[in-house]
């Protein structure tokens, strides 16, 4: 398969809401490239003074901060995040962000190995039928 290359736009991709602390904006996968074993990306928001559970992962993740401070927990350790950081977290270890203490939102992109990681992947299709929308759709 010839696979072109592509740009996305990101502030024209539809986002999935996940209550009143989190927007998922699927910005590159799969289906997006039309290639597998492509990087997921992910742009996620994580609403001001909001705070996302906690989970664990069968597979590595990684956050790239865009904007905003917050918490990290990571297994039984907290640390503070901000702008530029990068935190890799390893399959097997607790995370969940915190953003509760802040009147800004926090930005951020995630990526992961493959799209079958990723709980939101799930959540897009089950509500769009798709990973990725745009607003125009």
């Amino acid at each position: 398969m010839n696979v072109k290359p592509l740009i996305v736009d990101v502030n024209k991709v539809k986002s999935l809401n996940f209550g009143d602390t989190y927007e998922s904006r699927m910005i590159l996968d799969h289906a997006i490239t039309g290639r597998d074993n492509v990087i997921q990306i992910n742009h996620g928001t994580v609403k001001a003074g909001a705070s996302l559970e906690g989970a664990i992962h069968d597979e590595d993740e990684i956050y790239y901060i865009l904007s905003g401070r917050g918490k990290i927990k990571l297994d039984d350790n907290i640390f503070d995040v901000y702008k530029d950081q990068v935190i890799f977290i390893p399959k097997g270890c607790f995370h969940a962000l915190y953003n509760d203490e802040n009147d800004e939102d926090m930005l951020l992109l995630t990526f992961w190995r493959d799209y079958r990681f990723n709980s939101a992947y799930e959540e897009r299709m089950k509500a769009w039928g798709t990973s990725f929308k745009t607003i125009d759709e």
